[in-house]
C-alpha cells in the first residue's frame, strides 16, 4: 500500500493560515483608521479621482489656515483702533475743557497729560500680530512710527515737530509781529462827497384798490378797461374769475389783479413806470367793484419834478458820466435806473440810496490827486443830497493796510472788511499784494464800527472789530473820535496796529502751529515733511519740500506703497479661489494722522508765562485741538470709524469664503470618504467571521500536528 506525504497539504493549510492572519490585520487596521487603503494601488480605478479630491481638501485647508492668521491680524487692528479711538476722546475731552494754568515750563497740566497720551497712541500703532506691523502698510518688517521723543524734539541735526513750529511762527508773525501785514501811518484819501439830506421818495408800482367787498359777487357783466385794453367780464362771474380774466391779459396791460385781506380788488402796474388807467371801465361793473375809473401813477423821479433835469459828474482825468432824467430812450425815471447808470461812472464809483436818493460819489481809492465835480440842471444835485459842486482829497484821512508780500504763504490773508462808520469808504481787499483802505470824509458817530476778516494759515478766519467812541483812552477794541477826520483816522491807525499785534500774538501763533503740525505730519509718496524756505524765517514767502531724512525726522517709518490713500491694497490676501481682500493699514492715513499732529502740536507748544497774550492763544490753540479731534465724517475727511468699517468688511469677506470653504470641504470629505473608507460594523462582523475560521484552522492544524502514521495501522 503506497502512503501519500503530507507536506504539500501542510504547507498549503500554513499559507492559508497566514492569508487568514494578514487579512485580519487589515481589517483591524481599517476598523482602527476608518480607510479602506493605505496606498492608491488599492484602489487604482478611482486613484486619478481621488488625487484631485485629496488636492482640493489640501487648498482648502491651507486657505482656512490663512484666512485664520489673517482674521487674527484684523481682529489684533480692530482692538488696537478701539484703543486708538478711546484715548482721542480722552485728549479731545481735556483739551476742549482746558484752561490756562501754566507750570514753570510754560505748559498746562493738560498738555502734560497729552504728551503721555502721544506716548499711548503711537504705542498703539506700533502694534504687531505674528511678528508683522500692523500699521507700516507693505513695509510689515518695519516699525510703524518713530518715538514722542524723537518727533517732538529731534537729534541735533534733524529737526522734530517743536523745531518746525518754531520756524513756523517766525514766517507767519514776521519781524514786526503783524503777521506779515503793513500798516502805514494816515495818508491822504481819494476825493470824496457824501450825499445827505435827500428826502426823495421811493419807486413804487401804481396801485388801484377797490372799495367794494367782492367776496360773494355774482357779477352782471360789463367791460373793464385798463390801460387801454377792454376787458370783458361775462355776466355770473364770481370775484376768483374776475381776478383771472384780468390776470389773462397782465401781458398787454402789464398789470395784474389780486384780492386783498377785506376781500377788495387790487390793481397793480408792473413797474414805477407804468401806470394804472381804468377809464372807460363800464359804470355798473366799476360799481360792483367799487373803482373810480380813472389813472392812478406810480411813484418815480418823474413824479417827483425831476423830469427834464439832467446831472453831471466827473472825476478829474476821466469822461464826464450825464444822468439825463425823462421817459425817453437812455433817459433815467427811477432810483433804480439811477442805480444802474451811476455805475458807469469813469475814474470811481458813484451810489444811490434807493430809500430815499442821496447819491454818493468816491474817485478810484489808489487816485489821491483827481477832485470831483458836479454840475447839471440848477438845483437838481440838491435833491440828491449833494451839497457840494466839488471835492478833492483830503490829506491824513485814509487809513490802510496791506499784505507784504504778494504769492506768499504765510501770515494773514486778507479776506474781507464792512463797516458802519459815517460818511467813510473801506475798499478791497484789491491789488497784489491785498490792501484794504478806509478813508473817513466826516467823523463817524460813536458806536460806528468798521470789522476786518483775516484769512488764517490752517484755514480759519478771524476778525477784528473797532468801535468808535467818545472815551480817551478807548478800551480794548475802540478808537477814538478825534476833532477832525484826520485826528479821528490817526486813533484807528493806532487800534488798528494794536489790534492786529494781539491777534497776531493769540490766533494766528495758535494757527501757525497747527499748520507746523500739519507740514510735518503730513508725509507720502512724492511728500516729504515741508519746511520753511529759510533762515531768515521771518521774511520767507515760500515752503519748501525741503525735509530730508538728514535734516528732518520721519515720524511714520512704514511703507509708503502707493500713498496712505490706497493703504487698504498695500496688504492683501487671497481667502477663497477667486476673491481676495485687501487689509492693509498705515499710520500716515487721514485719520490717523490727524489725530497724532493734534495730540503732538498739544504737547509740543509752550506759551511765555506772564504774557498777557499767551492765555488767548492758549485757548486759541486748545480749542483747535479739540474740534479737531472731533471725528467729521460729514466733511468728507476719513475717520478711524471709516478704517474700521473697511477692515470688517475684510472679515466678513473672510467669515463668508470660510462658511463656504466649510461646506466645501464636508462635500468632498464626504466623497473621499466614500471611496476609502470603511463600515465600522461590516469590517467588525468581517473580523468576528475571520476570528471564528482562523480560530478553527489553528484547532484543525493543531490536531494534524498530533496525527502519525501509527494512528492509523492495526496493532501488531
Amino acid at each position: 500500500m503506497t502512503v501519500s506525504g503530507v507536506s504539500l497539504p501542510s504547507a498549503q493549510l500554513i499559507q492559508a493560515l497566514i492569508d487568514q492572519r494578514s487579512e485580519l490585520d487589515d481589517l483591524s487596521r481599517q476598523l482602527s483608521t476608518g480607510q479602506k487603503v493605505t496606498t492608491y494601488a488599492g484602489i487604482s480605478s478611482q486613484a486619478q479621482l481621488l488625487v484631485g479630491l485629496n488636492s482640493q481638501l489640501n487648498t482648502i485647508a491651507g486657505l482656512q489656515s490663512n484666512n485664520d492668521i489673517v482674521n487674527s491680524r484684523l481682529s489684533i487692528a480692530q482692538s488696537a483702533l478701539t484703543q486708538f479711538d478711546s484715548v482721542t476722546q480722552t485728549v479731545q475731552q481735556s483739551a476742549m475743557q482746558s484752561n490756562y494754568t501754566p507750570g514753570p515750563n510754560g505748559q498746562t497740566v493738560d498738555q502734560t497729560f497729552a504728551g503721555q497720551q502721544l506716548d499711548q497712541l503711537l504705542n498703539l500703532l506700533n502694534t504687531q500680530a505674528d511678528n508683522r506691523f500692523v500699521f507700516s502698510g507693505s513695509a510689515v518688517d518695519q516699525q510703524s512710527v518713530a518715538s514722542s521723543s524723537l518727533i517732538l524734539n529731534g537729534t541735533a541735526t534733524q529737526a522734530g515737530l517743536k523745531q518746525i513750529i518754531s520756524e513756523r511762527n517766525q514766517a507767519d508773525l514776521g519781524a514786526n509781529g503783524l503777521g506779515r501785514l503793513v500798516i502805514p501811518g494816515t495818508s491822504t484819501s481819494s476825493a470824496h462827497i457824501i450825499g445827505i439830506g435827500a428826502t426823495l421818495k421811493p419807486d413804487a408800482p401804481a396801485v388801484v384798490s377797490g372799495t367794494a367787498n367782492i367776496q360773494n359777487l355774482t357779477s352782471g357783466g360789463g367791460a373793464i378797461v385798463i390801460n387801454g385794453d377792454s376787458i370783458n367780464i361775462p355776466a355770473g362771474s364770481n370775484a376768483t374769475a374776475i381776478v383771472n380774466t384780468i390776470n389773462l391779459q397782465s401781458g398787454t396791460t402789464n398789470v395784474t389783479a389780486s384780492i386783498n385781506a377785506t376781500n377788495q380788488l387790487v390793481l397793480t402796474s408792473g413797474n414805477a413806470n407804468t401806470a394804472v388807467d381804468t377809464t372807460g371801465t363800464t359804470l355798473g361793473l366799476a360799481g360792483e367793484l367799487g373803482l373810480t375809473p380813472g389813472i392812478t401813477q406810480p411813484m418815480n423821479l418823474l413824479q417827483q419834478g425831476l423830469s427834464g433835469q439832467s446831472l453831471t459828474i466827473t472825476v478829474t482825468g476821466n469822461p464826464p458820466l450825464t444822468l439825463n432824467f425823462g421817459a425817453g430812450a437812455g433817459q433815467i425815471s427811477t432810483l433804480a435806473g439811477l442805480k444802474t447808470a451811476l455805475a458807469g461812472l469813469t475814474g470811481g464809483t458813484a451810489t444811490v440810496d434807493t430809500s430815499d436818493g442821496n447819491i454818493s460819489i468816491a474817485a478810484a481809492a489808489n487816485n489821491t490827486t483827481s477832485n470831483i465835480t458836479v454840475a447839471g440842471t440848477p438845483g437838481t444835485a440838491s435833491l440828491f443830497g449833494i451839497q457840494v459842486a466839488s471835492a478833492s482829497p483830503t490829506a491824513n484821512t485814509r487809513v490802510s493796510l496791506s499784505e507784504d508780500v504778494a504769492g506768499s504763504v504765510f501770515g494773514f490773508k486778507l479776506g474781507s472788511v464792512s463797516s458802519t462808520l459815517t460818511n467813510a469808504t473801506a475798499t478791497g481787499p484789491t491789488g497784489s499784494p491785498a490792501s484794504i483802505s478806509i478813508d473817513l470824509a466826516t467823523n463817524p458817530n460813536p458806536g460806528d464800527a468798521l470789522t476786518l476778516a483775516f484769512k488764517l494759515p490752517d484755514g480759519t478766519t478771524s476778525n477784528l472789530t473797532l468801535t468808535a467812541t467818545t472815551s480817551s483812552p478807548p478800551a480794548t477794541g475802540q478808537f477814538t473820535i478825534g476833532a477832525t477826520p484826520a485826528a479821528t483816522a490817526a486813533n484807528l491807525q493806532a487800534a488798528l496796529t494794536t489790534g492786529v499785534t494781539t491777534l497776531a500774538a493769540t490766533d494766528l501763533t495758535a494757527a501757525s502751529a497747527v499748520e507746523a503740525a500739519h507740514n510735518f505730519f503730513d508725509v507720502d509718496v512724492g511728500q516729504p515733511p515741508q519746511r520753511v524756505a529759510g533762515p531768515p524765517f521771518t521774511t520767507a514767502t515760500a515752503l519748501v519740500a525741503g525735509g530730508t531724512a538728514a535734516n528732518t525726522v520721519t515720524w511714520y517709518t512704514g511703507g509708503l506703497g502707493t500713498g496712505a490713500a490706497n493703504a487698504r491694497s498695500s496688504v492683501t490676501s487671497r481667502v477663497d479661489g477667486a476673491l481676495t481682500v485687501s487689509y492693509g493699514i498705515q499710520a500716515n492715513e487721514q485719520a490717523l494722522r490727524s489725530v497724532i499732529e493734534n495730540v503732538a502740536v498739544f504737547a509740543a507748544t509752550s506759551f511765555q508765562v506772564g504774557n498777557s497774550n499767551s492765555g488767548a492763544a492758549y485757548t486759541a490753540l486748545s480749542k483747535r485741538v479739540g474740534l479737531a479731534l472731533i471725528p467729521q465724517s460729514t466733511s468728507g475727511n476719513q475717520t478711524t470709524v471709516n478704517i474700521e468699517t473697511e477692515l470688517a468688511n475684510a472679515q466678513t469677506s473672510i467669515k463668508t469664503a470660510t462658511t463656504q470653504q466649510q461646506q466645501t470641504q464636508n462635500t468632498l470629505q464626504d466623497f473621499v470618504q466614500s471611496i476609502t473608507g470603511v463600515s465600522n460594523e461590516e469590517v467588525a462582523a468581517k473580523i468576528t467571521t475571520l476570528q471564528t475560521q482562523l480560530q478553527a484552522s489553528l484547532q484543525v492544524t493543531a490536531m494534524l500536528t498530533k496525527l502519525s502514521i501509527t494512528n492509523y495501522l492495526a496493532p501488531a
